[in-house]
């Protein structure tokens, strides 16, 4: 959840269509995630967990307590590396938990190849940005 919430509050400081639609798209498939996990929860009779602390904490603390300035792309980027970055150590711990249901281990294998892929989109706009930082 942590994801899509903090993926739709950066879409609209967004100044370049393509980077909008990849995060469009990003947002829908986190949403497909917590769906999935927000269901999977109340078929074994649980409550999806809520939120707290907000946003720029929560960044905090996977930064290490590092601050950035969110508004740049470089810094977007290297958040979202570092959220990505820790979705897939998540998915991997959760993949060996559930080794006994195979049809949850299969949906928690694909997300995290959905992770995979947004840490590569992430890493290779951030070598881009840096690439046009250092040439002017």
């Amino acid at each position: 959840m942590f994801q899509l919430n903090l993926y739709a509050s950066q879409k609209g400081a967004l100044q370049n269509e393509y980077i909008e639609h990849a995060y469009e798209r990003m947002i829908e498939l986190e949403r497909q995630h917590t769906d999935f996990f927000k269901l999977k929860l109340e078929e074994f009779g649980h409550e999806a967990p809520k939120l707290s602390g907000g946003l720029t904490s929560l960044a905090g603390h996977l930064l290490g307590g590092v601050a950035l300035d969110f508004t740049t792309a470089e810094n977007r980027y290297k958040l979202g590396i570092a959220v990505e970055t820790k979705a897939i150590e998540m998915y991997r711990a959760l993949i060996m938990e559930a080794w006994e249901y195979p049809d949850i281990c299969q949906r928690l294998w694909h997300n995290m190849i959905d992770e995979e892929f947004h840490l590569l989109w992430y890493k290779d706009n951030l070598k881009h940005a840096t690439s046009l930082i250092q040439s002017t």
